[in-house]
């Protein structure tokens, strides 16, 4: 509308000629920021070199608002091509009917209105639990998590924790939530024993001496089938013991080395394996000492064992001597497996500076500068020679020429210069001293 009420007027003006534009005058519009030129004066303008662009391939710039056009104007054409009007199109003028956020209620409103539309009623669409609904007025976007407080149980049923409603929903058994790392007890499908797993979702697995389950004695050599040939009862239920094949059982046991695995001794049994019977060297850590080891236990379950080579070790009483990496302190440490022997201790040497200490861990040859800086000025003791901030530590006070300030024992002249050092080279004054007998004068 000012736009209009300016060129109407004759009261708008040509950035590039500075003259008013008459109604007559044909003119030329920029589609970017609207500003009106005379269309001669905005060819004159866009082929001067002031109008290229920077990176120069970019055509010309428009004076206002610098947006770049390739193509020079030629002709007068109206703003619009039909209905001629400077500056931006008006904003649609019909009415349309759109719905609130929330999809509850409908509004008529302008087609080019942008504002989004709430409405007084609350929400009501299912949170992200899908279980209760938002209470919140409409509003925009997705709606917030559930905020209510549930009580959930673990799988097992023994343990329960607050929660979220909706949360781990998708780990749900339809009876647990959560497993509580706690073993799981409950009974098995036998009715005989219970479930030894870590708490976890339903079902629990089959009980492991169900007939249909196990189908090979104790030890594992045998399979049953062969047993019942030989005229073994058949099992009927999960607590009929398993028949025995009675060889040797010949389960690896946790004792022994990786070289030599020392396995039971025993008859085809069930449970776990008896002790060992044979004795191991066993060596302390650094290898200085050894003892003999007996009577280690295996590791079984009905029937299935469990192997591991379990690392026995013990630890002597010798300290080591070896000179730590620094070169300067022992290694003292007790059965000392360590092969690069590095220093833990605090260096505390004096630095270059000779006011601070070293505080790197212990080390070999010279220690570093000193990183301490002043941010004070140092200057000379007559303070004409200055070296300004920072100034690292142990900085001597900067070389003066002036002649030295300090007061002297003498009232003779000074032809020395200014120095750092507290006392005062002596005096080189010439004078007439009497003998020590006061005979003559030199």
């Amino acid at each position: 509308g000012s736009l209009i009420e300016q060129l109407t007027t004759e009261k708008y003006e040509c950035m590039v000629c500075c003259e008013v534009v008459r109604i007559v005058a044909p003119v030329w519009s920029c589609q970017n920021c609207y500003h009106v030129f005379h269309l001669n004066c905005i060819k004159k303008w866009a082929r001067s070199p002031a109008s290229q662009a920077e990176d120069g391939n970019s055509g010309w710039r428009c004076p206002a608002c610098q947006n770049a056009s390739t193509q020079v104007p030629k002709t007068y054409t109206c703003f619009c091509g039909d209905l001629c009007h400077p500056g931006p199109c008006p904003s649609c003028p019909a009415f349309v009917t759109k719905t609130c956020e929330c999809g509850q209620t409908s509004h008529s409103v302008r087609c080019g209105q942008s504002t989004k539309i709430h409405c007084s009623n609350v929400c009501g669409n299912t949170l992200n639990c899908g279980k209760h609904s938002c209470t919140q007025v409409c509003h925009a976007g997705k709606c917030p998590p559930c905020q209510l407080t549930v009580q959930q149980v673990c799988y097992c049923g023994s343990n329960f924790k607050e929660a979220l409603c909706g949360t781990k929903e998708e780990f749900s058994d339809g009876f647990g939530n959560f497993s509580c790392q706690n073993i799981c007890g409950k009974k098995l499908n036998c009715g005989r024993h219970n479930c030894t797993q870590v708490c976890h979702p339903q079902p629990c697995q089959l009980c492991p001496r169900l007939p249909q389950v196990v189908y090979r004695c104790p030890c594992g050599q045998t399979p049953l089938s062969k047993l019942l040939e030989l005229g073994c009862v058949e099992r009927k239920i999960c607590t009929d013991p398993i028949p025995s094949c009675g060889k040797t059982c010949g389960k690896p046991l946790s004792c022994g080395s990786y070289e030599f695995i020392h396995t039971c001794e025993s008859l085809c049994h069930e449970g776990d394996c008896r002790p060992c019977s044979h004795t191991s060297n066993i060596y302390c850590r650094c290898g200085f000492k050894k003892k003999v080891s007996q009577r280690h236990k295996s590791y079984g379950f009905w029937g299935f064992v469990l192997f591991s080579i379990a690392a026995i070790t013990f630890m002597c009483d010798k300290r080591c001597n070896k000179k730590r990496s620094c070169g300067r302190h022992k290694c003292n440490e007790v059965c000392c497996v360590d092969t690069e022997h590095k220093c833990s201790l605090v260096c505390g040497r004096k630095l270059n500076c000779g006011l601070h200490r070293c505080e790197e861990p212990c080390h070999r040859g010279s220690c570093q500068t000193c990183w301490q800086t002043s941010f004070d000025e140092l200057t000379c003791y007559c303070g004409e020679s200055v070296i300004y901030p920072p100034v690292p530590c142990g900085t001597q006070p900067p070389e003066c020429k002036k002649t030295c300030t300090r007061p002297h024992d003498c009232d003779h002249p000074v032809y020395h210069s200014c120095h750092s050092e507290e006392k005062c080279p002596p005096c080189t004054y010439l004078t007439q001293k009497w003998c020590m007998g006061k005979h003559e004068v030199s």
